[in-house]
């Protein structure tokens, strides 16, 4: 599908160099794709449809075939930036997991489980759930789930960089309600940097520990109830005493304060506190003209709900614009991807990060990691709650992907020869896997994804060389442009370089034998994305550098494939920057290649208006 015209192109946007320069960010989450992934040398992908009794917006969900665990760093666009950090912040690696299912045990390391919450399997064919509430007659639950490596019982390293924008997408379905009356109650998306909870709620712990309260039989909770320092995007399907109807969806947040589900004004009960007031962020912020979203029931019968799909996006302010947070609820996607096509459901003004004075509905972020003068940064947790009442009915979510719009940084081991390495950043991921035979030896690979912006690349990067003829591809979902992230998107420059098992800066591993990209014995890198770009098989290119940050660019396109949506730029490389690619191709300039580096630059790119 083709975009009809550039109109970034016509619109402001931010300096590159200034997106070069940032420091990197926390890694992402990500798992389900309504489109087969077509990687050369067949990494292997599965299809699996939504369960029995659901309905799916997204046709033919088909799912990549494996959760993938990496670890981050921090990005570097410089050998001495990268050893500096190295040297600094050796200690500070984080898991990231993509979620395309929850059917791996190894993966709930990755997920701090409070609570009810557990997985399950449901439907027909099984799919493999996140289970919030179980359902169930006279079953009162509540719980939260974060992502976090649990094996860090600090925690702080699996916290998202939310402050610089964010998009994130998950299904889920509420289903197998108690066969009367009022099932309850719904889930909520969170954000939080907890640091109490209120006990008088019923809640209890803190960080990626902290449990809010369901409020027992009666319910209404929704599991974060007493949880402080949050912000609640609530998806709710029973009407307690403050709330406006029983299937609404809602903001809550009362800033560092203790968060409540509470919507009208008044003082209500929850657990032994008498005095609960609302946390409504605005009276924009509720909306009960919405899809019905959990079961329905009559008199002794009940139907399951049906499958949702939600979009969440965030956008931090920038000059004079507002930041802004905005909802889809079922919306209609392009083809292949999980960006919305029309309005969002709710779109509000909200600026995520507190200031007493002039912004006291935003959160007091995590800044550790944070480079001073580094606006805008915060970290904290993401993850999901729940409750049910007496009255109780399953919740469950099917996949979670969240992708950030700073720059984000991911180191994984080196795999032996034939087996991928995946670097996987939400809406979009990079492979590399070397030839049969190569053995990795420690060394572990650093991939830094780098949104950009196209218009801007194209003046820094690639005007006045030979692929100026040339565009990078707009990824979907990944910031920029000049209205919604989910709708908008930038390029992505991968930037990759390698340590050996101390984590010294080393150059990575070559192949001596790749002469042409197509060669069995070249290293495949292959770019899945999302994109509405009018990309084809004989329009694609795939444009790797010398050293990271210039433009001698060479190409080493092998192929691209659409199939049937999401696209796959492939490509055959030597190595990555310094001698590695010299008898494969020149740079663009015809300069000599550069001597000792450690690094090279990656872009998939195509040339507009050719078939």
């Amino acid at each position: 599908m083709g975009r009809g015209g550039d109109p970034r192109f016509s619109t402001p946007s931010r300096d590159l160099l200034d997106i070069l320069a940032r420091p990197p960010q926390n890694a992402t989450i990500y798992p389900v794709y309504c489109a087969t992934v077509a990687t050369a040398r067949d990494f292997p992908h599965r299809v699996s449809q939504p369960a029995s009794r659901q309905k799916s917006l997204c046709a033919g969900v088909r799912r990549r075939k494996e959760a993938i665990i990496v670890r981050s760093a921090f990005r570097c666009s410089s050998f001495l930036v990268l050893s500096a950090l190295l040297l600094v912040f050796a200690a500070l690696s984080s898991a990231q997991v993509r979620f395309e299912d929850f059917s791996n045990p190894s993966q709930l390391r990755f997920l701090s489980l409070n609570g009810s919450a557990h997985t399950a399997t449901w439907g027909s064919p099984p799919a493999a759930v996140l289970r919030l509430t179980d359902g169930g007659a006279d079953n009162p639950e509540a719980a939260a789930v974060y992502f976090q490596d649990t094996a860090h019982a600090q925690g702080g390293t699996s916290k998202q960089q939310v402050a610089s924008g964010f998009t994130t997408w998950f299904e889920f379905q509420m289903h197998s309600p108690t066969a009367c009356c009022t099932p309850g109650d719904g889930i909520a998306f969170i954000i939080q940097n907890s640091t109490a909870t209120d006990p008088t709620y019923g809640a209890s712990g803190f960080g990626f520990k902290a449990l809010g309260a369901g409020n027992g039989g009666a319910g209404g909770g929704m599991g974060y109830a007493g949880i402080n320092n949050n912000l609640a995007i609530e998806f709710d399907i029973l009407q307690d005493p403050w709330d406006p109807s029983s299937n609404h969806i809602a903001i809550q947040t009362c800033g560092p304060g203790t968060n409540t589900p509470v919507h009208l004004p008044g003082n209500y009960t929850i657990g032994n506190n008498n005095n609960v007031q609302s946390c409504l962020l605005s009276q924009q912020s509720i909306d009960s003209n919405i899809p019905v979203m959990g079961p329905t029931c009559n008199g002794s019968s009940c139907t399951d709900g049906s499958m949702h799909n939600v979009v969440i996006g965030y956008t931090p302010p920038m000059g004079t614009q507002p930041g802004k947070l905005q909802i889809w609820l079922d919306p209609t996607f392009f083809t292949g991807t999980h960006t919305p096509t029309g309005p969002a459901t709710m779109s509000v003004p909200y600026n995520i990060v507190y200031d007493p004075e002039n912004n006291p509905s935003g959160l007091s972020l995590d800044t550790t990691n944070c480079a001073p003068g580094q606006t805008p940064c915060g970290y904290a947790w993401v993850g999901f709650t729940a409750s049910q009442p007496s009255e109780g009915t399953a919740q469950d979510i099917f996949g979670w992907e969240l992708t950030l719009s700073a720059p984000t940084m991911l180191t994984e081991p080196l795999q032996p020869g034939g087996t991928p390495t995946v670097f996987a950043f939400g809406a979009h991921q990079t492979t590399v896997t070397y030839p049969s035979g190569f053995q990795p030896n420690g060394v572990s690979m650093t991939v830094t994804s780098t949104p950009t912006d196209q218009h801007q690349f194209y003046q820094n990067r690639l005007l006045g060389t030979q692929f100026s003829n040339e565009q990078c591809i707009v990824y979907e979902g990944t910031g920029g442009g000049t209205g919604q992230p989910e709708q908008s998107g930038n390029c992505v420059v991968y930037s990759y370089t390698c340590q050996d098992s101390m984590g010294n800066p080393i150059t990575c591993p070559t192949e001596p034998l790749c002469t042409s990209p197509t060669q069995p014995q070249c290293i495949l890198i292959n770019t899945t994305f999302y994109t509405t770009e009018n990309v084809t098989p004989t329009n694609a290119d795939y444009l790797e550098n010398d050293a990271i940050g210039d433009n001698n660019w060479m190409s080493i396109f092998t192929s691209y494939t659409d199939d049937p949506t999401d696209g796959t730029t492939a490509g055959g490389s030597r190595g990555f920057g310094g001698t590695g690619n010299s008898p494969l191709q020149r740079p663009a300039n015809g300069t000599k290649i550069l001597q000792g580096s450690t690094g090279a630059d990656i872009v998939a790119t195509f040339r507009p208006g050719q078939p």
